[in-house]
């Protein structure tokens, strides 16, 4: 399995108030929805984001799609996204 590279690095906010982390590939998403989502309660689009990560690491659907599905976890879930 190749990594799985976004073309355009998403920001979005951390657990700690005015931080930002940059998430460049699947396998960083991944990571930063498991272990430092910083939303205490989640929606289903969060849910669908951990599949989505996981489908594009696995090349069952493109890293722009995972990227997407992040952007709208982050939003459902009140997590800013600096930028798109």
């Amino acid at each position: 399995m190749t990594r799985q590279w976004w073309d355009k690095t998403l920001m979005l906010e951390t657990r700690h108030a005015g931080r930002a982390v940059a998430i460049n590939s699947a396998e960083r998403a991944a990571d930063f929805l498991l272990n430092e989502w910083p939303a205490e309660n989640t929606g289903e689009a969060y849910e669908d984001a951990k599949r989505a990560v996981l489908a594009a690491h696995e090349g069952r659907i493109t890293a722009e799609e995972a990227r997407e599905a992040i952007i709208k976890a982050a939003r459902e879930d009140g997590v800013f996204v600096y930028g798109r």
